[in-house]
């Protein structure tokens, strides 16, 4: 029940393909078609006339080369390692400094200094600052805790 369909288009190129190929007389040659190394050999009358002429391996070259990459890898390695290293104290430093300073001396960005300056607004009374800045390391310190 499966009809098959029609394609007048496919139909007329396929039947021009099958005349152009009863109509095309092809030739033996031995010119060589797509050759790898655009040697081609004028007289082949045996198979080792296209064998592939091959020079021998120098093998200082390549041990040079290959131990040439290895030392550029290597120094790849130790400045990536120097550079991890310098961060790494310079986060540790930095650690330091905020655990080791007043809360009240060290702000962290633009908005807790805003924040800190409206919560402890005083109208220039000195011993209540110093109580506001001790209950303020001692805030701090139970937080870290």
């Amino acid at each position: 029940m499966n009809k098959e369909k029609y394609n007048p288009d496919v139909n007329r190129k396929f039947e021009q393909v099958s005349r152009d190929r009863d109509n095309i007389n092809f030739e033996f040659t031995k010119q060589v078609y797509k050759g790898i190394t655009n040697d081609f050999p004028e007289n082949v009358t045996k198979p080792e006339d296209l064998q592939l002429k091959v020079d021998p391996v120098d093998f200082d070259i390549i041990k040079n080369k290959m131990e040439e990459a290895v030392r550029e890898r290597e120094k790849q390695k130790e400045e990536q390692e120097r550079i991890l290293k310098e961060m790494a104290e310079k986060k540790i430093k930095k650690k330091l400094e905020i655990k080791t300073a007043k809360t009240s001396d060290v702000q962290e960005n633009h908005t807790d200094m805003k924040s800190s300056f409206k919560k402890f607004e005083v109208n220039k009374n000195d011993n209540l600052l110093r109580e506001k800045l001790q209950l303020n390391d001692v805030l701090d310190f139970i937080k870290k805790l």
